[in-house]
């Protein structure tokens, strides 16, 4: 979770996504989360980095809701069958991101408390 490198951590955050890029729906999963932006994972991926990409996911804390959000996707990387994606959020309503960055953050502490 933790990289030195980064300005701002990364959390573990996995739940289904579907994005919408230049007209062409996709879905894929979520696999981490920070103050900046956060990353996918996708079977099949036709868009490039640079491209503007509206996404929704599932609401943490009311799974009937979902969130809606948008950024600028600022890296693409095949890894095996899977592509990875990173996106810069361009927009995420505060709430959204907090709740988001919260569930992910708990999830963390207890992966870390069942460890010790």
């Amino acid at each position: 979770m933790l990289d030195r490198r980064r300005k701002f951590p990364r959390f573990n955050f996995a739940v289904d996504v579907e994005f919408n890029a230049s007209g062409v729906a996709f879905s894929g999963m979520t696999k981490n989360v920070s103050r900046e932006g956060i990353s996918f994972i996708l079977q099949s991926c036709s868009v490039d980095a640079g491209t503007p990409l509206q996404f929704q996911i599932q609401n943490p804390h009311q799974r009937e809701d979902t969130i809606e959000a948008c950024g600028d996707i600022d890296w693409k990387r095949q890894m095996g069958d899977e592509w990875h994606l990173g996106l810069r959020f361009k927009f995420i309503n505060k709430v959204d991101k907090s709740d988001i960055l919260d569930v992910a953050y708990d999830n963390w502490l207890s992966d870390i408390r069942k460890s010790q």
